[in-house]
């Protein structure tokens, strides 16, 4: 009696951490399939910069321009701002990333 008791309790205490690794085993290699591109899982999210930043930047890459007329708003993951040089407006598009 004593015996297939003890043989039984071994089997549950060997039997519990290996399903508990299948699981989060599997649940690694589900995360994979279903993510398509692992590079896109890897990638760190870049930072997104402020309006004001964008404007610096927008302000420097016009430098030969008569008046900043303003922000006009996104295009896509842009930032959009309007200069004005020798009477013809024109606009300057900064990436939300800063590139």
């Amino acid at each position: 009696m004593i015996r297939p008791s003890a043989i039984l309790l071994a089997a549950l205490i060997a039997a519990a951490p290996l399903s508990q690794a299948a699981a989060q085993d599997r649940g690694g290699r589900g995360d994979r399939d279903r993510g398509g591109n692992r590079s896109e899982q890897v990638r760190p999210e870049r930072r997104q910069i402020s309006v004001a930043e964008a404007q610096g930047i927008a302000r420097s890459r016009a430098r030969d321009t008569d008046e900043y007329i303003g922000y006009v708003g996104t295009r896509g993951d842009q930032y959009v701002f309007r200069f004005k040089r020798n009477g013809q407006l024109f606009d300057i598009a900064v990436s939300m990333t800063g590139r």
